[in-house]
Formats: C-alpha cells, sequence, structure tokens
C-alpha cells in the first residue's frame, strides 16, 4: 500500500453530508451567473457595461476578503470549533442576501439608482459567501486528508453542485421561465418577465437555508470546542505572515495560475452562452432546459471520472484529460454552426418525426465543454488541499483555510475581470439593453465568443499546468521525508 493511503478511507456518507453545504453555493453563485446579466440588462434595462462594473466591483470586495476569512478562520478559537460557527452564520446571511439581488423592481428609478441598488444586493451576497465559503472549503480539507480522498470530496462536492445547478438552474428555464403569449399572439421569452425573477429568488432562497441546515447538522461531528489550543491569534502581523508564506509558495503558483485561467474561461461562457440561447440558437424554455441541463450533468459526470482518472492516472494528466475535452467541445461547435454545417434550426425529418438536429448538435458540443470543466474544478480544488499539506509538513503550520482563501481570492480577481470582459464583448457584438431581439449580426458575434473564448484559454491553462511537480509519489517522499526528520528531532 502507498505510504500516503495509509489513512483510513473516508466514508461516502460524510463526505455526501458535507456536499450539501456546496448546493448552496451552487444556487447562489450559479444562480447569479446564469441569471443576473439577463435580468439586469434585459428587465432591468441597465447597460452590459454597468451591470459587469457592478459585478466586477462586488467580486473584488469578495476576493480581498477572502484571505482576511481564511486566517481568520485558522486562528479562531471556539464551543464549536474554528470553522463552523462562520458555516451556520455566514450561510443564513447568504440565503437572505441572495433575495435580495431578486427584489429590485422594474421601475427602480435612474440608471444611477440601478447600478447602485445591483452593487449593494451583490456586494452582500459576496460578503456572506466569503464568512461561509471558506470555513466550508478549509473544513472539506479536514474531512479528508488523503491524497487520493481529496479527490473523492471534492469530485462528489462538484458532483452536487451540478446536481442542484440542474434542479433550480437548468430546470428554472421551464419552472420560473416559461415562454408567454403577448396581446397579439407572438412569443414572449419568459426571461424578459421580471415578476419571474421574484419568484424564482424566493424559491432558491428558501432551498439555500434548507441546505445550509442540513450540512452543518450532517458535520455536527467536527464542531469541536478548540478554545485551549493554542494558535498564532487573528493579528495583522500574523495575517501578514501566512499571506506572504503562501504568495511566495513556488507550487502553489502553478495550481493558482493553471487554473485562474480556466475559470475565467468558464465564466466567459458562462456568461455568453445565455445571449447565445437566446439569440443566436433561439431556443424555447425546454429546449434551453435541455441543453443548459446537459452541460450541468456533463459537469457533474466529469467531476465524479476526475476521481476514478486521478486514481489510474494521477492528478496531472487527470488534467490534461479535462482540457482536451473542454477544448474540443468548443472549437466543434464553432466548426459546426460558424462553419456552417449546421443552422441552430436545423431539422432532421426521419420516420415521420421532426429531429432538431441543430439543438442537439448544441447540446452535445456544450456537454463536452462542461464535462472537461467537470474534471478541471475538483481537481484543481483537491491540488490545494495537496498544497496545503505539503506546507504543514515542512512548517508544522496548520493553513488549510489560508491556501483555499488565497486560491479563491486569485480565482474571483480573475472573475472579476472576466465579468468585465462580458460587458466588454456583449456590447461590442453589438447586443442592445433591452431589446426583444437583436440583430443576426450581433447574435452571430456573441456565439463566436461562447465557442472560441474558453477553448483559446484553456490553451494556455495547459501551458502552465505542464510545469506542476507534485504527483502522488513527489507528495510520498515528502512525508516521509518529514516523518524521518521527526524521528530524528525526538532521538
Amino acid at each position: 500500500m502507498n505510504f500516503s493511503d495509509s489513512r483510513p478511507r473516508v466514508s461516502t456518507s460524510r463526505i455526501f453530508g458535507y456536499a450539501l453545504g456546496e448546493g448552496a453555493t451552487s444556487i447562489t453563485v450559479n444562480g447569479i451567473s446564469n441569471f443576473a446579466m439577463l435580468y439586469y440588462t434585459q428587465v432591468l434595462g441597465l447597460g452590459a457595461i454597468a451591470a459587469g462594473i457592478a459585478l466586477s466591483i462586488s467580486l473584488i470586495v469578495d476576493a480581498v476578503t477572502d484571505p482576511i476569512m481564511g486566517h481568520v478562520t485558522d486562528n479562531t478559537r471556539s464551543r464549536y470549533g474554528r470553522r463552523m460557527p462562520y458555516i451556520f452564520w455566514g450561510g443564513i446571511f447568504l440565503a437572505l442576501s441572495f433575495l435580495l439581488v431578486w427584489l429590485l423592481p422594474r421601475w427602480i428609478g435612474s440608471p444611477t439608482v440601478v447600478f447602485g441598488c445591483v452593487l449593494v444586493t451583490n456586494l452582500a451576497v459576496r460578503i456572506a459567501m466569503t464568512v461561509f465559503g471558506i470555513p466550508y472549503n478549509a473544513l472539506g480539507f479536514e474531512i479528508c486528508p488523503s491524497y487520493e480522498d481529496r479527490s473523492r470530496l471534492q469530485g462528489i462536492r462538484m458532483a452536487f453542485n451540478q446536481v442542484v445547478n440542474l434542479l433550480f438552474g437548468a430546470l428554472a428555464w421551464s419552472l420560473f421561465f416559461r415562454d408567454g403569449t403577448a396581446s397579439d399572439g407572438g412569443r414572449v421569452d419568459g426571461t424578459l418577465v421580471s415578476e419571474n425573477y421574484l419568484t424564482m429568488g424566493i424559491v432558491l432562497s428558501a432551498a439555500t437555508l434548507v441546505l445550509i441546515l442540513l450540512c452543518v447538522a450532517a458535520t455536527r461531528f467536527f464542531a469541536k470546542d478548540n478554545r485551549g489550543m493554542h494558535l498564532e491569534g487573528n493579528t495583522f502581523h500574523a495575517f501578514r505572515k501566512d499571506l506572504a508564506g503562501i504568495l511566495c509558495d513556488r507550487l502553489a503558483w502553478y495550481v493558482f495560475g493553471f487554473f485562474a485561467v480556466a475559470q475565467l474561461a468558464m465564466l466567459l461562457v458562462s456568461q455568453i452562452q445565455m445571449f447565445t440561447y437566446v439569440f443566436f440558437m433561439k431556443l424555447p424554455a425546454d429546449a434551453k432546459t435541455l441543453v443548459h441541463g446537459g452541460g450541468m450533468v456533463a459537469f457533474a459526470v466529469g467531476a465524479l471520472i476526475q476521481s476514478w482518472l486521478t486514481r489510474h492516472v494521477d492528478k496531472k494528466t487527470t488534467g490534461y484529460v479535462g482540457m482536451w475535452a473542454s477544448f474540443g467541445g468548443g472549437v466543434f461547435l464553432f466548426v459546426i454552426f460558424i462553419g456552417g454545417f449546421l443552422k441552430p434550426d436545423s431539422t432532421l425529418h426521419w420516420a415521420g418525426f421532426a429531429v432538431p438536429l441543430g439543438i442537439i448538435t448544441f447540446a452535445i458540443g456544450q456537454a463536452l465543454w462542461w464535462g472537461g470543466c467537470g474534471i478541471l474544478t475538483p481537481l484543481a480544488m483537491s491540488m490545494v488541499a495537496d498544497l496545503s499539506e505539503i506546507n504543514f509538513i515542512r512548517t508544522g503550520v496548520l493553513k488549510d483555510g489560508s491556501y483555499g482563501a488565497v486560491f479563491t481570492f486569485i480565482l474571483k480577481a480573475c472573475m472579476s475581470v472576466g465579468l468585465l470582459m462580458t460587458g466588454w464583448i456583449v456590447e461590442v457584438a453589438g447586443i442592445v439593453s433591452g431589446a426583444a431581439a437583436q440583430t443576426p449580426r450581433a447574435a452571430f458575434n456573441v456565439a463566436i465568443m461562447t465557442f472560441l473564448s474558453g477553448p483559446a484559454l484553456v490553451c494556455i491553462s495547459y501551458l502552465i499546468l505542464r510545469k506542476y511537480p507534485v504527483d502522488r509519489a513527489y507528495l510520498e517522499n515528502l512525508m516521509k521525508a518529514g516523518l524521518q526528520s521527526r524521528v530524528e528531532v525526538e532521538d
């Protein structure tokens, strides 16, 4: 048996209990990612660049507070441990603040007032996500301490993320945004009706709260009194020391760098694809559910496959597999639709049935893209847990929260840039805010960016991952050396 596998295997039921909390993250983060830009531009009438700026600023604040929260949770003493109080209270705040996002009426006022309200509500969500999310991530590192169990936990966690996203994200098209009929008999796209967003917000906020409470109940075993533990303390000097140590970790920058670029790719595609659904593909509500849900199912399958791949070919090669899948999905869609091989409304008549060939082909390409992303996301999180263990072996100081927080800080900073880019891309493409229809050229331009922006960034991510040296053998050798050093000191 490998040295790093000598620790007991964590039960799947315990991992699943922890993963329930990821459902709350999925609802809030994906809810805003999936629908906020459409809501702000097409319902509230806010310009795409202004909406992108508001979302970007809130994400920057979120990113800046992450390392602070990481240090705070690592050095907290309480009756319920260093993680659970923040997970509980931060989770409740998250559910309430998410509801506020969808309470903005379309008659709210001038564009400046709309911008201010959008900014404030998103700041509330992002601060709540920091208070809840950073301790939650760190708790996952502690639940699964072994190299392969980390991949299992992150895989199950991300798979559950997409199951919830499927239920409340993809099905939202049919549950909350069904098409209506105008007075003249024409079709009214459900995403252009403001009341639909409020209904969605109420339902999803309630679901978020339920998942938070279930997660806390399932992980209560880890809420252990640590008031007698010796910790560095929550001081500015200690925080600065922690942050400097992580930022100087050369290994960490390979992981931070490769996934920051990959995350930027995912954000751009997730934001721009909504406009492609509505204006290029012109998908009805049920087709949106099929395509969007197919991508989520593919992401979940990729997250579970990631654990199996890690066990057989290690983490770095697993990353390559995910990248090639995503790259292939985007390029495939570009060649098929932009290359003129198929039109979005292409139909195959077979055996008396009209098969929507264009929609099915689009769904396949989307599934390839998001399946690859499903491999990369939990893989990167498990690598961050490896980095924290490597640091612990070398220094004897536990920094699970801080490593996870710096990782999310870099990702969110990168995502903030992506939100600004999204607003710019949408406007440059020619999309007009508040318009029920867009020009064919604008729809075509948005489709090109949906298909190519992701693969282009994945190529850069691949070049960074190639330099990462840590694998199973590397960690085993380091652990053996660390154990030997401690034995020699004791002797």
